[in-house]
């Protein structure tokens, strides 16, 4: 009996000891974050190299930064009205040679089709008759006109032949101006250069945004047979509620985001603020892109969001996750010395301003100069 009692004590007492040697180990991550503090009047904080490399924490400075206020609004990308075409013709014509797609690039004065009418040819035919008329009309004009001052030839003969000849002047004046809306260059045209089927050109460089005829159909005057459309000049048009309206300014800066293709911001700067209210109480602002060559992001008709910045003023500031909050106050983490295996860091209660890109404006009365080494990144687990 006395045996068992004994074996049962050594078993505690062993059991105790690995007990206590187990409760004396730690794991090297609990070990690796241990901070030790100083007293709370102090506000020191003691941190190991190990314990800055582990948690990722970096150092920084205060610097200056412009806040302002924002305005978030949303629009589209938009061209000006005059790289927007659409195609018509004067006359009405076949159509042929109509091999475009929509969305296909063209070249301003690129053939876009044919049109074809006996109509041209009859016009172009009046012209050389009336032009050939003109001549032999002109000369019997200053005929009767030396005749009738010499007193030869009378009065009625004269008026005749001026009347004659001013008529068929005109005549050929106007058929003149239409066959120049037919793109044909009445000074060289020639019996033998009549033709039915006249060129289309292109009046932009751009791309095809709709087609509305096929080959071999017939198109009216003034009927849209293709839409252009130019990239140049792109823009953002922007919708601002009328509340916001009296702070919207000209050279306004506009930090313009496209969520569907990147969340790179874009920046874009105010040129034009409408000067009407629509009837659902809101102005449209336009809005172009600093840097030009960033216009190969957009595309006419794309929603974007965007920020206008109202009233900006320079101000010092840290990155907003050097600050930390606790029990409602605002604290930073500063060098306070440095040591051969760590840092001595001290607390400074700090009055905060704006937010802006990640930036927060620090303002007078904060304990800070623009030597403190801060703890920007890593300090909301020290505290």
């Amino acid at each position: 009996m006395k045996t068992k009692i004994l074996s049962f004590r050594l078993t505690l007492v062993l059991l105790a000891t690995i007990f206590a040697y187990s409760c004396g180990q730690q794991s090297p991550e609990t070990a690796g974050i241990e901070i030790s503090k100083a007293s709370s009047e102090e506000g020191v904080i003691m941190l190991t190299l190990d314990q800055f490399n582990s948690m990722n924490m970096v150092w920084g400075k205060m610097d200056s930064s412009q806040f302002s206020e924002e305005i978030t609004v949303q629009g589209a990308v938009r061209v000006p009205v005059e790289n927007m075409q659409e195609v018509t013709t004067f006359y009405g014509g076949y159509v042929s040679g109509l091999e475009l797609l929509e969305g296909q690039s063209v070249k301003k004065g690129e053939v876009l089709f044919y049109l074809e009418n006996p109509e041209f040819i009859l016009l172009q035919q009046n012209y050389l008759e009336a032009k050939s008329q003109l001549n032999y009309l002109k000369s019997e004009y200053d005929r009767q006109k030396m005749l009738y001052g010499e007193k030869i030839a009378s009065q009625k003969n004269y008026l005749k032949a001026e009347a004659d000849y001013q008529s068929t002047r005109a005549n050929v004046e106007s058929l003149k101006r239409q066959l120049g809306l037919l793109r044909i260059n009445a000074e060289e045209l020639q019996p033998e250069s009549i033709r039915s089927k006249l060129p289309i050109y292109s009046p932009i460089a751009g791309f095809v945004t709709a087609i509305n005829v096929v080959p071999g159909a017939y198109i009216q005057p003034r009927d849209v047979a293709v839409s252009l459309m130019s990239r140049e000049h792109l823009h953002m048009e922007l919708v601002v509620f009328e509340k916001d309206v009296t702070y919207i300014k000209k050279g306004q800066v506009v930090k313009v985001r496209i969520p569907e293709i990147s969340s790179e911001t874009l920046i874009a700067e105010v040129f034009m603020v409408g000067q009407s209210i629509n009837e659902a109480r809101q102005i449209n602002v336009h809005a172009d892109l600093k840097d030009e060559s960033k216009e190969s992001m957009l595309v006419p008709g794309m929603f974007i969001e965007a920020k206008i910045q109202t009233d900006p003023q320079e101000g010092l500031s840290i990155p907003q996750t050097a600050v930390i909050e606790s029990n409602d106050k605002s604290y930073v983490l500063v060098l306070n010395e440095k040591k051969e295996n760590g840092f001595s860091l001290k607390k400074i209660e700090v009055q905060t301003g704006k937010i802006l890109d990640g930036k927060i404006e620090i303002l007078a009365g904060s304990k800070l100069s623009a030597t403190d080494q801060i703890l920007v990144k890593g300090g909301f687990n020290l505290l």
